[in-house]
C-alpha cells in the first residue's frame, strides 16, 4: 500500500497542517510520501486539455506534474491546507484544480481514498465545504476530514498588531489587541489537544484498514 500526502502549510516551517499530515501518514502504517507544495513551484490549471485527455493525468511541465501520477497511482490520498480570508489556499486550490486532468469520458481516481486535513486560526467551514465540493468533481471517497481550530492569527508574527484593527487579532479581542504581548505559549499546536490528537489517530486507523 502507498499513501501520499499534500500539505499546503506555510512556507520556512512545519505548522500545524504539515504535521497532521505527517502524523497521519505516519500512523497508518502504510508506505508513505509527504510533499510541502510550498517547496514546488507551479500553477492553477492553464486548459491545454489537448495534453492531459489522452493519458487522463495532468501534462503541464512544472515541479508538481510528476505528482498526477503518483496521485493516480496511489492507495490513498491525504491533503492538507490552512485557511485564508475564509477559504482554502490559492496553493492547494491550484493544485487540486489540476487534477481536471483526470476528467475525461471517466475519472480514475473515483473511488480513490481521501483524508482532508484543515486548520486556521478562526472559521474552517467555509474551507471545508469548498474542499468538498471541488474533490466530489473527481469522485473521490472522502474517508475522514480533521479539522483544527488553531486560534492563532498570522498577527501572532507580523508584529503589528498594537496599531492594526483590520486583522484577525483584532476580530478575536478587539481593542485588548492592542495591548496584548505575543508570547510563544500562546502558539498552539494540534498535538496538545486531545480532541485533534484523537480525530489525527482515527483518520490513520481508516487508511490503516484501506
Amino acid at each position: 500500500m502507498k499513501i501520499i500526502g499534500f500539505s499546503a502549510g506555510s512556507v520556512g516551517r512545519e505548522g500545524n497542517v504539515d504535521r497532521m499530515v505527517r502524523a497521519i501518514l505516519e500512523k497508518s502504517g502504510h508506505e508513505v510520501e509527504f510533499v510541502k507544495l510550498a517547496d514546488l513551484k507551479y500553477s492553477g490549471c492553464k486548459g491545454c486539455v489537448q495534453l492531459c485527455a489522452k493519458p487522463q493525468v495532468c501534462r503541464l511541465p512544472d515541479d508538481a506534474q510528476p505528482y498526477y501520477q503518483k496521485v493516480k497511482e496511489a492507495d490513498a490520498v491525504v491533503i492538507g491546507t490552512p485557511v485564508y480570508f475564509d477559504t482554502i489556499t490559492a496553493m492547494a486550490w491550484a493544485f487540486i484544480e489540476r487534477f481536471f486532468g483526470y476528467r475525461h469520458v471517466d475519472i480514475p481516481i473515483s473511488g480513490k481514498p481521501f483524508v482532508l486535513v484543515v486548520g486556521g486560526a478562526l472559521m474552517l467551514d467555509s474551507a471545508v465545504e469548498q474542499l468538498h465540493k471541488v474533490l466530489g468533481m473527481f469522485e473521490v471517497n472522502v474517508l475522514d476530514t480533521v479539522k483544527y481550530l488553531s486560534k492563532v492569527p498570522p498577527c501572532f508574527k507580523c508584529g503589528r498588531h498594537k496599531e492594526c484593527e483590520i486583522g484577525g487579532m483584532y476580530h478575536m479581542f478587539g481593542d485588548a489587541a492592542k495591548e496584548v504581548t505575543v508570547t510563544k505559549e500562546m502558539f498552539t499546536r494540534w498535538e496538545d489537544d486531545s480532541e485533534v490528537a484523537a480525530a489525527v489517530a482515527a483518520a490513520a486507523e481508516q487508511l490503516k484498514n484501506i
